[in-house]
């Protein structure tokens, strides 16, 4: 009896946070090598689990609004687990990593579509609403940094400049730092694109991020404006 109680307290627990657990796992997904000062050993441990808390975070944000994963996530959600935990050792200019990216791409794109259907849901202003505002945000992030990985596996250095190639997880890094800093519109150069890709992905990410405030403010200022009413 206490067993079945502390697992439908659990139950409870991951359902009713489920925003703010696929947050927390987007926060550590992306900048998490700021409390390691090893980068090879975070690289080759600390990544993959974090990428694995974050694909369950991700799954679980789904049953926040619905009773199961539909067939099309689960179908990425198995190849995305078995590419990235299995295949983690291959060059990455292989033809697996293209594939295991591509699935991460689309499995990040669903999730980032799951939330934008729960932002625009009626719903009250709270912080389940907050939790996934901001993690739609980085979401953004994760997909731009996805596709910068897929560019290098056709045009390598020829993509970014000033990108460290010499371990993936220095490449995940730089790249992610020259998304943060393209989204937010801080725009330092000392990274900028080179491929006409690169350059149409960043001009994308810049519109996008922009679009993406405006919207969730108009959002939240709305629905706090209701919920006073």
């Amino acid at each position: 009896m206490l067993n079945f109680t502390f697992a439908k307290d659990c139950k409870s627990f991951l359902f009713t946070n489920s925003y703010e657990l696929l947050l927390a796992a987007l926060l550590f997904h992306l900048y998490g090598s700021l409390f390691f000062h090893d980068i090879y050993f975070y690289g080759k441990y600390i990544r993959v689990l974090n990428t694995v808390f974050l694909y369950l975070a991700a799954t679980n944000s789904f049953f926040h609004r619905e009773n199961k994963v539909s067939k099309t996530y689960g179908v990425l959600l198995f190849l995305t687990f078995f590419l990235n935990l299995f295949l983690l050792n291959f060059n990455e200019s292989t033809a697996l990593d293209g594939i295991r990216n591509i699935c991460v791409l689309l499995f990040f794109s669903l999730t980032l579509f799951n939330i934008s259907k729960f932002l625009f849901s009626p719903h009250r202003l709270d912080k389940a609403l907050i939790s996934a505002s901001v993690a739609g945000y980085l979401l953004i992030i994760e997909i731009a940094v996805r596709t910068f990985l897929i560019l290098y596996l056709t045009d390598g250095s020829h993509v970014l400049n000033n990108i460290d190639f010499s371990y993936h997880t220095k490449t995940f890094i730089d790249t992610t730092y020259f998304c943060t800093v393209t989204i937010t519109s801080i725009g330092f150069g000392d990274i900028l694109p080179i491929s006409h890709n690169a350059k149409m992905v960043t001009s994308l990410l810049g519109l996008t991020g922009q679009f993406y405030l405006v919207v969730i403010m108009g959002i939240i200022v709305n629905k706090f404006v209701s919920h006073k009413q």
